[in-house]
């Protein structure tokens, strides 16, 4: 069959890449689809893309930190409480200026390769496309996912009247199937019904750091700013959170701090603590799983990889039901802790004391392995492929 794989944002594209690959293995035809961003993340994978449009796409105006220009609540608020003051009416208009501007390209494409089943993350083309042709379509959830059901519940009257004038009487479509790569244990409980597929880390391709398996005298700490952050420092907020990190780890006997950032940015970090180790980017599955503890800012991306090798997290987020979210699932499995944004202060305290308690006491480290260990066991992304196989209507 030919499977058209459509998304919006290169880190949530990067969780559907090992499903790419197994659908090829088996025989199928894929077609990655989108912006130019998307496509370059495609291609590094090696699936075969299609640009949609001119954009460069999500990452060419969306930067690390964007979140912490917004006025932050004095109040610590829950991923929900969050999620409930989001500007739904003001998405809602966005989201008809992103399908009205690209939602006849993605078709055109469709109509002439003929695909048999549309697979998409959080990307409304993708479920209007597979809609207009009378194809299944497959939605793919990146990890802890408290926003997709409340987005599509508000993207279903945003979009209707349009939906309506493509072609689809019914209005915005729902998917056929849902597939979730994120444990039970991780995952928001009364989330709609979702087929499990277990999580294979796929963050980029690169060289296995020389570094990686170099003998250490003491903990190994690793700093994640995800897949942006590892491209550009151009925000507060991340050069804040390394700050603090210093701070906290400072008097830590025999620790080494791994920050992936790339050492052009060495100037904008100042002066680190000798035991911080400032590296070029590399796939975090090449090395997390030598590592004692992974702080990082909440992606669903570096959550899951860390949580495949059963290695604690601390995680502090910025003021964002997705990220914040994250860290209350990691924090409920009891496989790491989770801080509120002010815990990036000055001086480092709180951020400390977690720390401390992540590599001193070892249940947290056994959660940890039940977490992995629970994941192992979910259905593979081959036992996927033959599920989508059986879809009906296609």
């Amino acid at each position: 069959m030919r499977v058209l794989i459509t998304a919006y944002i290169p880190s949530h594209f990067m969780q559907i890449v090992p499903l790419g690959w197994a659908l090829r293995a088996a025989g199928h035809q894929v077609v990655v689809a989108g912006m130019a961003d998307v496509v370059d993340a495609a291609v590094t994978a090696g699936l075969p893309a299609v640009r949609i449009g001119t954009d460069g796409g999500f990452s060419a105006h969306v930067r690390p930190g964007h979140m912490s220009k917004d006025a932050a609540p004095a109040k610590i608020l829950t991923a929900r409480e969050l999620a409930d003051r989001r500007p739904w009416a003001d998405m809602g208009h966005w989201w008809r200026l992103l399908v009205q501007d690209t939602s006849h390209l993605f078709t055109d494409f469709a109509r002439r390769w003929k695909p048999d089943l549309v697979v998409s993350e959080m990307d409304y083309n993708g479920l209007i496309t597979a809609g207009l042709i009378g194809v299944p379509a497959v939605f793919h959830r990146w990890g802890p996912d408290l926003l997709a059901p409340m987005i599509h519940h508000h993207a279903t009257d945003a979009l209707r009247e349009f939906c309506v004038k493509a072609g689809l009487p019914d209005g915005f479509p729902s998917p056929d199937l849902t597939l979730d790569p994120c444990p039970p244990d991780l995952q928001f409980a009364g989330l709609p019904a979702a087929t499990p597929v277990r999580y294979a880390p796929y963050n980029g391709v690169g060289e296995m750091p020389e570094w990686a398996h170099a003998p250490r005298r003491g903990p190994r700490i690793v700093v994640s700013l995800g897949m942006l952050g590892a491209q550009t420092m151009r925000d507060e907020w991340s050069e804040a959170l390394v700050a603090c990190v210093a701070r906290a780890v400072a008097g830590l006997r025999g620790a080494e701090v791994v920050l992936p950032l790339g050492t052009a940015h060495a100037d904008r970090l100042g002066t680190l603590p000798p035991s911080f180790r400032l590296v070029d980017p590399a796939p975090l599955n090449l090395f997390v799983g030598d590592s004692d503890l992974v702080i990082h800012h909440g992606g669903a991306g570096t959550c899951l990889t860390t949580a495949h090798f059963g290695v604690p997290q601390l995680v502090l987020a910025q003021q964002h039901p997705a990220y914040v979210g994250c860290g209350e699932r990691v924090a409920a499995t009891g496989s790491g802790l989770a801080l509120d944004h002010h815990a990036v202060t000055d001086d480092g305290l709180a951020v400390g004391a977690a720390i401390d308690a992540l590599l001193g006491d070892a249940r947290y480290r056994l959660c940890a392995a039940e977490v992995a260990a629970g994941m192992a066991r979910l259905p593979s992304v081959n036992d996927t492929v033959a599920r989508l196989e059986e879809l009906p209507g296609r």
